[in-house]
Order: structure tokens, then sequence, then C-alpha cells
């Protein structure tokens, strides 16, 4: 009988991405277990990462994509946070995953429900009929590590977690500062923190977790899954499977900012990105400009503004004269290049020229510097990027970290600050570790997803599982 593996994601560009990339490595490992791809329309517009499910589904591999049509949402969606927002869509998807996955169930095997983190309200629908279901960890271990724990933290401390007075302690990981929490967790009052919540209750519900890292990145991890889930076999298994990237790095090569660094000496430049979602104020991206012009080194700078205040777009793009200090561009023009919106970011990464990336710590941004040995500065902004951070930073060793004026999420950073930590990385002591542990880093993340590395074997143990009886 034939058997699939149904997939169920969120559609934002950072989860669905990484998501796709699963998707064609396990059809890679078996081409005859079809893969079934539910998608919900983006809550924020054409995500970028559409056309990439476009190039997946031409292809000879046995993935297809259901595209669900939308529904009602009575949640104001300008102040509802990202959480919340996500949450209660995926809720309202209930009734059509039922109906497709029972449709399916009628005529093939459906051997696994794969889903977002975001997605645990499916539990119950897969449970109904009894397929098993996994979660697809988009992000790394420390997240989910603090996410199994949240339960048993909720039950300990009474107040709010950033007003604890000493770390945040978490079983097999580097305590964490409270400041440095997931944004939801730091109002345990409103309903992002109570999604949270519900969903780390559910993941000791599932059959185990693809998590998109590897061994040798986050090495704790095997220490601390016996601490986190149900002994004697009894809990989800704890997979890593990463890194999993879309690594086409000829999309945006004849982009003008590949040109312009064709220009450039090997290693020379820094690359300053926040991301898909990340756009800096115009008063830090003229103090930004002010760092990049002291710290004497080339740059090549993503520089995107924020909107407006209540616009749902993330980012625009950046008037450059309006937003610069007089004369910037005109005196940095020999060493430096400002480009005011999207930039194809896996190929300037991969770019020789390029020798360190001022990052947001995103996760698919974090894998992707490893991927290429780029060493880092980390500039948090929001969601998990200040865990991301502070372990890149604390615990491996990838990253110079950044300081902000304050402990706030959004709080300013001083060019002397930014001038200070693009000179360590490119010229400093601090910054030749970060250089040399980077390079190690690299190589073992190639080796990790080769036929016989760890992420491999991982990931084609639970593929022959699903296979069976095919």
């Amino acid at each position: 009988m034939e058997s699939t593996v149904v997939i169920f994601p969120i559609t934002t560009t950072g989860h669905l991405v990484s998501v796709i990339e699963l998707a064609k490595f396990i059809s890679q490992l078996n081409p005859r277990l079809s893969i079934t791809t539910l998608l919900m329309p983006s809550l924020l517009g054409p995500s970028p990462a559409s056309a990439h499910t476009e190039t997946v589904a031409s292809t000879a591999l046995n993935v297809r994509f259901v595209h669900l049509p939308p529904v009602e949402l009575t949640v104001n969606l300008q102040n509802a946070q990202p959480e919340t927002l996500v949450s209660l869509c995926v809720e309202r998807y209930k009734p059509l995953v039922s109906d497709h996955l029972r449709s399916l169930c009628a005529s093939t095997k459906v051997s696994a429900f794969v889903i977002d983190f975001f997605c645990t309200t499916m539990i119950d629908v897969a449970a109904q009929l009894n397929i098993p279901t996994y979660v697809f960890f988009t992000s790394g271990a420390y997240l989910l590590s603090l996410l199994l724990h949240l339960p048993k933290l909720d039950a300990m401390i009474s107040s709010e977690f950033v007003e604890s007075t000493t770390n945040i302690t978490i079983p097999g990981m580097p305590s964490l500062p409270p400041h440095d929490l997931l944004m939801p967790l730091k109002d345990r009052k409103n309903d992002a923190y109570r999604w949270m919540l519900y969903h780390s209750q559910k993941l000791h519900e599932i059959k185990g977790f693809l998590v998109n890292t590897f061994d040798d990145l986050q090495p704790r991890l095997a220490d601390a899954v016996p601490q986190l889930v149900a002994g004697d076999g009894a809990g989800p298994a704890v997979l890593p499977v990463g890194p999993l990237l879309a690594l086409d790095t000829n999309k945006g090569s004849d982009h003008e900012c590949i040109q312009w660094l064709d220009d450039q000496p090997d290693g020379s430049v820094v690359f300053l990105c926040f991301g898909s979602w990340g756009a800096l104020p115009d008063n830090q991206l003229r103090e930004v400009a002010r760092g990049l012009e002291l710290s004497g080194q080339r740059f090549l700078w993503s520089a995107r503004s924020r909107p407006p205040p209540g616009e749902m777009i993330q980012w625009r793009d950046a008037n450059l004269e309006e937003v610069l200090p007089d004369g910037f561009l005109e005196r940095t023009r020999d060493r430096g290049l400002v480009w005011p919106t999207w930039v194809p970011q896996v190929a300037i990464l991969s770019h020789r020229s390029v020798g360190g990336f001022v990052s947001h710590c995103g996760w698919n941004s974090t894998l992707e510097s490893v991927w290429f040995g780029v060493p880092l500065i980390s500039w948090p902004l929001f969601a998990e990027q200040r865990m991301n951070a502070f372990e890149l930073v604390n615990d491996l060793g990838l990253a110079v970290g950044l300081k902000k004026e304050s402990v706030e999420d959004d709080a300013f950073v001083r060019a002397e600050e930014l001038e200070r930590a693009v000179r360590q990385l490119m010229e400093g002591e601090e910054g030749e570790m970060v250089r040399t542990k980077m390079k190690a880093v690299k190589e073992l993340a190639r080796k990790a997803v080769k036929e016989g590395g760890s992420s491999y074997n991982n990931l084609k143990m639970v593929v022959a599982e699903w296979s069976r009886d095919q």
C-alpha cells in the first residue's frame, strides 16, 4: 500500500523554507514515500518562500503542496501578538485538516503527521485517526529545551520570570538571564504566554521531535533530553536532523551586491542584515552608519526601515538620502555599499570576500552563517533571537556580543559599540577565536547531513520507520 507523510507548517518564511528542505530530504531518502504538505495562506501577505514551493513542486521529487482556502479570523490582526495570531489561525483550520487527513486515510497509509510547534492543536486530530504526530522544530535545541521545561517553570515560579534575580535554570542547558528569554514569556498575563504554555504542555503527547540542528553544534541536547522528557522510552524522541537550509547560491548571483563583492579582497567585508522581518528605526540606522564609518572596515549593509506604527508590513525600503547622515554615502563609497531593500543573503554569505556577519541571530540565518563559516556579531531583535545570541556568544563562542544601552529588546546600540564589535571581529583577538571556532563548526555541519553523518542517520532511521510495510 502506498504511504504518505503529511506536513502541516506555518507559512512564515523562517519556518516554511526549512520545512520544504525537510520534505526534499525525506523524498530523497525514499522516493516512494510521498510527501503531502498542507499550506495555509500567509497571514502577512505573499511569503518570499512561495517561489521556493513552486520550484520544488516542479521537480521530480515525490512532494506535493495542497493550498488550503482562507478562513475567517475574529481576532484584530493589528493588535494580536504573532504567537496568538498564528495559534488562533491554526485552530480555525482543524476541520479542514481533519477532512484532508480522513480523505488521505481512505486511499493510502498516512505514516506520520509532521507539524510545526505552533500547530499542536492538531495533535488531537491525528490521534483520532491513529496517526503518529511529530514536531519539526525549526529553531534550535536551546529553545526546545526551554519550552519542554516551561510547564515545570510555570508551576515552580509564581512571579514574572523577568523579575527573577537569578538566571533561569534549564536542565542540561546553560542557565539563561531572565531578560534574554523568549519574548512571549516575559509577560505571563498575556495571550501569547498562555498559548506558548499550551503548546509546551502538548509537546509531551507526540511521537518525536525532528530538530533543525546537529549534534556537534549543540552537543548539550543529548544531556538535556533525559531530564526533559519521560524516561523508560515513554517520552518523545528528540532527533537533530539539520542543518536544513535552502542553499541555492546561484539565486541572486547576478545581483549588484554580488558584483560589488567581486571587487573586494577575501574576507574583508562585514555584512549587515536582520532577516526577513527585521528592520531598524531611522535613528538607529543613522547610528549604524556612524559606527560603520568609525570602524574603517569594508561593509555591505541591507538597510531596511521600519514602517509607520499600525501597518501590517514588517519593513519598507529605506530612503537612504533621508535616513543616513549627510555625506555618509560619499565618504564611504570606496569601501561600503548600502542596499535599501532585500539582498540575496545565501549568495552573499557564500562569497569569498565576506568575513563577518552582523545578524539578528534568527535560527535560519545562524545556520547559514555556520554552513558558510562566517563569524557573527549578535544583534537580536525579537522572538527567540536573544536566546540564540546568548548561546552563540557565551556557550558556543561563535559570535562577538554587541552591548545595548539597556536590557529592553528594542534597546539602542551606540555607534561606538558597533565600531568596537566590528573591529574586534575583523581584527581583534576575540574575533580570531570566533573565526577559528566557526571554521571548525562549518566542516562539522557539512559532515552531519552527508551520508553517514549524524543528522543523515537520524532522519534515515525515522524515514525507514515511516516506510515500513510500504
